[in-house]
């Protein structure tokens, strides 16, 4: 206020001491103001304005890409069960029964097998045949030829299993017989009326008695034969089975 006041009295001086002595002017001028001490406001400097950061619009509506996943693989489907009906019973594995013998009078010895056993057969074919349990089998030192008996008898049968398959048996019980009724004890003499021509006889070299071999007549069954040996009067042994097994007087020789 009090500035103004000292500016309005210097300006009444002013014009009062100058009138309008030229007439010819008909603008006047103010002067700059002379008052001591008085210097003008300096103008504000405007401050300076930051230009905002450009905002990237960003577009909530779209949705984030899904992170890349790896493929589970589904589980693999079990094998179906087969279903086993139950209304018949299952056929299960019967146990052998032994309280018979395997083998008896009724079965008989000729050049193919001894009643339902024939050569050829493997040990577990034959023991479903007759039915039995074997006894004895292959040792080490005795894979390919090896002697098997039947559990339950009769005694005096020993069957001889060569290159996995039985090739001969041979009997000293002379409740079994041939076909022809030849047997254990039978003479030398009932042979020769029973088999004849087709007898071979080979006496021993020990001079102990004789093999006699009844050879087939038909090829079909050369390679069979049936061997008794004696003590040059009668039987002691008989053995049936098929060359070369059963050529030897002792199996496995």
């Amino acid at each position: 206020m009090r500035r103004l006041i000292a500016l309005l009295a210097v300006l009444t001086v002013f014009f009062a001491a100058c009138g309008n002595d030229d007439g010819d002017s008909t603008e006047e001028t103010a002067p700059e103001s002379t008052a001591a001490g008085e210097e003008p406001t300096p103008a504000a400097t405007p401050a300076a304005v930051e230009e905002p950061v450009a905002i990237e619009d960003i577009d909530l509506d779209v949705p984030e890409p899904a992170p890349q996943t790896e493929p589970t693989p589904g589980p693999q489907a079990e094998p179906t069960p087969i279903l086993v009906s139950t209304a018949e019973p299952l056929d299960r594995p019967q146990p052998v029964d032994l309280s018979n013998p395997a083998f008896s009078s009724s079965d008989k010895l000729s050049t193919v097998g001894l009643g339902s056993l024939y050569f050829g057969m493997s040990p577990e074919e034959a023991a479903e045949a007759i039915p039995t349990v074997w006894t004895g089998g292959a040792e080490d030192s005795t894979p390919r030829c090896y002697l098997l008996a039947p559990a339950n008898g009769p005694e005096g049968l020993v069957f001889t299993v060569y290159n996995s398959s039985i090739e001969r048996v041979d009997i000293t019980n002379p409740a079994i017989s041939t076909r022809s009724g030849a047997s254990v004890g039978s003479t030398e003499a009932q042979l020769q009326e029973l088999f004849g021509e087709r007898l071979v006889v080979s006496p021993r070299a020990d001079g102990s008695g004789n093999s006699i071999q009844f050879v087939p007549v038909d090829e079909g069954d050369a390679d069979y034969r049936v061997i008794w040996e004696t003590d040059s009067t009668s039987v002691t042994s008989m053995r049936a089975g098929r060359l070369p097994a059963v050529a030897p007087t002792e199996p496995c020789n």
